[in-house]
């Protein structure tokens, strides 16, 4: 087989490794230090309910964001999670409202809720503790995506 065919095979199988890993229902957010993070999303009444609910862990350089359809100060809880997390709430505008750092898994019943009391959110993005110091988030802060 010539060059140019070996070339071929490897970028097409290249192409659809990258393919598997980004899913259509995934989203691409660019923070201001030019890290990038392919975040889940959460959009139906479903997936938000559970959110990372049971889950071991999440992928490095991943997340889990969640859209709703109104804007909105949403609460959110940390029941039947395993792991510390920063949640971040987003506006239309896509700047940062509100954020939550290093927040505990539940242990107890009933578990507190963690968000903005006024502030109101269009997306809540979910990622590990730490990122948002990491990455210098603070309000206001623009997220691409």
């Amino acid at each position: 087989m010539k060059r140019a065919g070996i070339a071929f095979i490897v970028v097409f199988v290249l192409g659809l490794s990258a393919y598997a890993i980004l899913s259509s229902d995934d989203q691409v957010l660019r923070f201001p230090s030019g890290t990038v993070i392919v975040a889940e999303v959460a959009n139906t009444p479903e997936t938000r309910e559970k959110g990372l609910m049971f889950r071991e862990n999440l992928p490095k350089g991943g997340g889990l964001l969640f859209i709703f359809e109104t804007e909105k100060p949403y609460q959110f809880w940390m029941k039947n999670c395993k792991f510390p997390i920063d949640i971040i709430w987003i506006n239309t505008a896509k700047k940062v409202v509100h954020i939550a750092k290093d927040t505990p898994p539940c242990t107890g019943d009933p578990c507190p809720t963690y968000g903005p009391k006024n502030a109101a959110a269009l997306y809540v993005l979910e990622v590990a503790a730490g990122f948002s110091e990491k990455e210098k988030i603070k309000l206001g802060t623009r997220i691409q995506f």
